[in-house]
């Protein structure tokens, strides 16, 4: 019985890299039809896994992935998958195309080829990034797109490190933003505290690649871009809850945040303390 699997949430950064967290829970179904494409599909499995895979040319074998490992697909040859248990990942999908455009910006002449690893294969770091998203999905239309921009661009220069046959150097500017780059891209952030913002608007405000101008926002600021912005509203946020009578849900909305809860989370996150909590030990 063919079964697409349940699409729990979708998060789509600036690059044309996607995430999603996928779910089946039912056994002794098959994936449907896998249509070719010039990309690669990375799943970080979330519980275990056991599924029969067969890929052209081969045998059908049998996959037992663990919570935590990884299976990389290239769909230029898709597999049939099915499986004999329930399954829950977070799956990237990666175009060939924003490899080679991402190469390209750091400099590299060769046709981009990932030689990927087998199922149920460990890196620590695609983990990393994969799980990091994984409260994000929680509250998907209100991510912010610089973090996801953010995951997109260092899963990039990962894969192209570990996985390409020939050697691509991603580099690291020995620069960050000159003095007025990193003014401007300050104040068109500060400026939209209240908004959504990704790491492709701010590179074009200052005439860079996105991946070009994470990597030198990095560098001048000892911070990714996401980070930075988010310290702004915690700052916006305090200075609200100091000097003025807004309520929280007030300060939330006027601050980029999804509602009083999302504020109240990374508030506490960041600050140590609950937004109410430091109110109140300010005004005594």
């Amino acid at each position: 019985m063919e079964d697409p699997p349940t699409l729990i949430a979708h998060l789509a950064s600036d690059r044309p890299i996607t995430f999603s967290q996928l779910r089946v829970d039912f056994a002794g179904r098959a994936l449907g039809s896998i249509p070719a494409e010039t990309a690669y599909s990375i799943h970080l499995h979330l519980r275990d896994t056991l599924f029969d895979l067969r890929e052209e040319g081969h045998k059908s074998r049998q996959e037992r992935p663990k919570a935590g490992s990884l299976c990389f697909f290239d769909l230029q040859s898709p597999p049939d998958i099915f499986f004999e248990t329930s399954f829950h990942t977070i799956r990237s999908h990666v175009p060939l195309l924003a490899l080679q455009e991402f190469a390209r910006e750091a400099g590299a002449r060769r046709q981009v080829v990932l030689q990927p690893p087998s199922s149920g294969a460990h890196d620590p770091i695609i983990r990393h990034l994969l799980a990091c998203l994984h409260p994000a999905f929680e509250s998907a239309e209100h991510t912010n797109s610089l973090f996801v921009d953010h995951v997109a661009l260092a899963l990039e220069a990962h894969l192209l490190q570990r996985y390409a046959t020939s050697v691509i150097a991603v580099p690291t500017d020995r620069y960050g933003l000159s003095p007025w780059q990193e003014r401007r891209v300050k104040e068109v952030m500060s400026a939209s505290l209240d908004k959504d913002i990704s790491v492709a608007q701010l590179a074009s405000e200052v005439g860079l690649s996105t991946s070009h101008f994470a990597r030198a926002f990095r560098k001048a600021t000892g911070r990714p871009p996401h980070r930075w912005f988010l310290e702004q509203r915690i700052e916006t946020a305090q200075g609200l809850l100091l000097n003025s009578q807004m309520s929280l849900g007030e300060i939330a909305e006027a601050c980029g945040f999804s509602d009083q809860s999302h504020l109240t989370r990374v508030f506490a996150r960041m600050v140590g303390i609950s937004p109410g909590a430091w109110r109140r030990a300010r005004r005594r």
